[in-house]
């Protein structure tokens, strides 16, 4: 009797040990999500760890790119769980968190209707404008899509939404968020500012608030928030229509993007060296002259070379 329990004992104990493994496995799975640049106009540069470059079609990023458009310019970024972003003019984009696990097949984008595997994505909108489209999160498997902005986060829930936050110049910036399809909650991050705000389908969110801008860096701060309430109002027409053209513009310049499998981790595990013993070789002996030994009959062919070193 005594040996039965043991035995159970012992098979629990291998069988706990054996799913808590896995679960760790799974947990630690999440991969360095892929982020293709589908359409540029005008100049667009991407800043990391101090280095610049210039965006063009075909360009792939990762997490930790800050993306800066022109005047006169814009960009359209796609990622490998099927979100669209379109940044407008004089926008100042990070993406600061975007990872994903991974899944089996080759995915094309304008096919998709939910993201192929769970994911964590979080953007920072400094500055500027951008329109996005958000496919259908795995939200029980813990997937989760923000833009922050120095007003509040919005946290998307998978739809197609527009955000703005643009400092006039003058100590005021100006911030909305629209709705076109599904529901975004904006979180306070203002003084003055609800807890959280929800914006359902044909809504929108229009803040004026006080800020200061430093000069060198550009970093934008809240001095003060709104001083009238917060109200969720009906999206005008105008703000619908333009909407609606960037979003077409978005679903042409992505029709022919795919995305595989992501393959890299994002804290890859560094390795160290084995130290090798460093061996010392003789020389070869050098033979010593042959004499009496008649020269050739025909002198060697010099070689001859193109030019590039063969």
């Amino acid at each position: 009797m005594n040996k039965k329990i043991i035995s159970w004992l012992l098979l629990f104990t291998v069988t706990s040990f054996v799913a808590a493994s896995v679960q760790g496995q799974e947990e630690g799975s999440r991969l360095l999500g892929v982020i293709k640049v589908a359409k540029v106009t005008g100049s667009v540069t991407a800043i990391k760890d101090g280095n610049t470059i210039d965006l063009s079609a075909g360009v792939e990023l990762t997490q930790g790119y800050v993306v800066n458009t022109a005047n006169d310019s814009s960009v359209v970024l796609v990622f490998s769980n099927g979100a669209t972003v379109n940044l407008a003019q004089d926008t100042s984009l990070s993406i600061d968190e975007f990872l994903q696990d991974p899944f089996a097949d080759e995915i094309s984008v304008a096919a998709m209707t939910a993201e192929p595997s769970s994911s964590t994505t979080k953007l920072n909108l400094s500055r500027g404008e951008l329109v996005g489209n958000v496919k259908k999160l795995n939200t029980d498997a813990g997937s989760t899509f923000t833009v922050n902005t120095p007003v509040g986060a919005a946290g998307i829930r998978g739809t197609t939404f527009r955000i703005v936050f643009r400092p006039d110049g003058t100590g005021r910036a100006f911030f909305s968020l629209t709705t076109v399809e599904g529901n975004v909650v904006l979180a306070s991050g203002t003084v003055n500012m609800p807890s959280e705000v929800s914006v359902p389908d044909n809504k929108e969110v229009e803040v004026l608030i006080d800020v200061t801008v430093d000069d060198v860096t550009g970093a934008v701060t809240v001095t003060a928030g709104p001083s009238t309430p917060v109200i969720v109002i009906d999206t005008p027409p105008a703000t619908q229509a333009a909407v609606a053209a960037t979003v077409q513009q978005v679903t042409q310049a992505v029709a022919n993007v795919v995305f595989t499998t992501p393959t890299t981790t994002p804290t890859p595990t560094p390795t160290t060296p084995t130290p090798t013993t460093p061996t010392t070789e003789k020389p070869a002996e050098t033979p010593p002259p042959t004499t009496n030994q008649p020269p050739p009959a025909t002198a060697p062919t010099p070689r001859t070379t193109t030019g590039d070193g063969k």
